[in-house]
């Protein structure tokens, strides 16, 4: 039986994407205080505050990992969905509890729980991806585990570069994370540094980190949607043309993006967005192909013979791709 492996890399991969999620919505609850000219809560308050809703969700994390192990399940998807679910019970706790750094408005709290969700997903899904599987044997009452056991059959043929909801996900983030790449230095840049630390001004502070925040998370809600489409396009045309490669789903992926910019360009400057596409096209991609994995090629309907006669050889050259079944 394969499970997914202890790993304590691949839990420091899927905390990371938690930290980045609690720090730009705890940034831009502290920018909330500002813009209601409420009094900001202190730096050891936003600390305490960030820090435990990072402990309670990467426990649930660990604690779903290690629910889906004692089961046996082993599956991305399975992977996905628990990420998911323990970001939103995070989230109801955190609700319930008063650990959020601004409440959703009267009304909003359920839609508030679609982005832990889907981020949790990711969590789920790049834990998955980063551990990978180990094979344990399971010791039934009554019977022992057979010394000679065969080995475990493995697939050795034709194979594709799976279709991946929770790949796609990940690489439709890409925008948004090389946005905020570019502008939190050009932010950092044109604040007095200097000046900051030496009086520590806290909401001088909040401003400077909030601002970033709140423009990746508006680039993210735009792009996100073309981003999903341009990786699908991406892999369809990778699938025809039979490339499995990172490098070939970077390469398509650059193309399928500059066609997006230049099918823009009566819009933006295509001068500038030109490079900056092809850039995060050949990202997706790449992204895309690194976590969607691979999976067996489906092979021709089996064939139904109901005469012994009808049967043939074992080196004729139908045997290479259909399956020959006895019905009757």
């Amino acid at each position: 039986m394969s499970v997914i492996r202890n790993s304590a890399r691949a839990f420091i991969g899927a905390l990371l994407v938690i930290l980045a999620y609690h720090g730009v919505m705890a940034s831009l609850g502290l920018a909330t205080f500002s813009a209601h000219q409420m009094p900001l809560p202190s730096p050891d308050q936003a600390f305490q505050i960030f820090a435990r809703r990072i402990l309670i969700d990467g426990s649930m994390l660990f604690a779903g990992h290690r629910l889906l192990r004692s089961f046996g399940i082993a599956t991305r998807l399975a992977y996905g969905l628990m990420g998911g679910a323990a970001m939103v019970v995070g989230y109801a706790f955190a609700l319930s509890n008063g650990l959020m750094m601004w409440p959703p408005l009267p009304g909003a709290q359920v839609t508030a729980a679609v982005l832990p969700l889907l981020i949790g997903m990711i969590a789920g899904s790049i834990y998955a991806q980063f551990a990978g599987r180990e094979f344990i044997a399971r010791a039934f009452a009554g019977a022992a585990p057979a010394a000679d056991a065969p080995p475990t059959a493995i697939f050795n043929g034709p194979v594709r570069v799976r279709s991946s909801i929770s790949a796609t996900m990940i690489a439709a983030i890409v925008p948004a994370a090389v946005f905020a790449v570019v502008v939190v230095p050009l932010f950092s840049s044109a604040m007095d540094l200097g000046s900051l630390i030496t009086r520590f001004n806290w909401s001088e502070v909040v401003t400077m980190i909030a601002a970033p925040s709140y423009l990746t998370v508006i680039v993210l809600m735009v792009t996100a949607i073309p981003a999903a489409i341009i990786v699908q396009v991406t892999h369809a045309i990778a699938r025809s043309m039979n490339r499995m490669r990172g490098i070939d789903y970077a390469v398509i992926g650059a193309i399928i993006s500059s066609a997006v910019a230049l099918a823009a360009a009566g819009y933006i400057t295509p001068l500038l967005l030109l490079p900056a596409m092809a850039i995060v096209g050949a990202l997706m991609g790449a992204i895309y192909r690194r976590f969607a994995g691979l999976e067996p090629l489906p092979l021709p309907e089996a064939v139904l013979a109901t005469d012994p006669a009808h049967l043939v050889a074992a080196d004729h050259p139908t045997r290479q791709g259909h399956t020959v079944i006895m019905n009757g």
